[in-house]
């Protein structure tokens, strides 16, 4: 009796783990945008950045990550290059912050 509960009892846990997804969600992956910023960030760790400047788009393809609240942005443009803001959310938007300058990046 006491094999029979213990393997019960083993079943049940195994399905709770596996039930579980593997990681936990990152709130940044998805669509983001305001009047000026298009951001997709992917749970891959690809991102597209496009940004409208005097009228053009520019767009930059590559990978992301973050260390505590930096999320930093690796691309290739005349070389590799870096670009890193903090982040935070308030009311469900993505806010970047960056050289003193804070942009609110509403999810699409």
């Amino acid at each position: 009796m006491k094999k029979i509960t213990l393997l019960i009892t083993v079943l049940l846990l195994s399905l709770s783990l596996f039930s579980m997804p593997a990681f936990a969600e990152n709130p940044l992956v998805g669509s983001w945008s305001n009047e000026k910023i298009k951001l997709t960030i992917k749970a891959n760790h690809k991102y597209t950045y496009t940004v409208k400047i005097l009228g053009v788009k520019k767009t930059f393809i590559g990978k992301w990550s973050t260390k505590g609240k930096t999320l930093t942005f690796n691309y290739t443009l005349l070389g590799k290059r870096t670009k890193a803001a903090t982040y935070s959310f308030s009311k469900g938007n993505l806010l970047l912050k960056q050289n003193g300058k804070t942009s609110h990046l509403k999810r699409r």
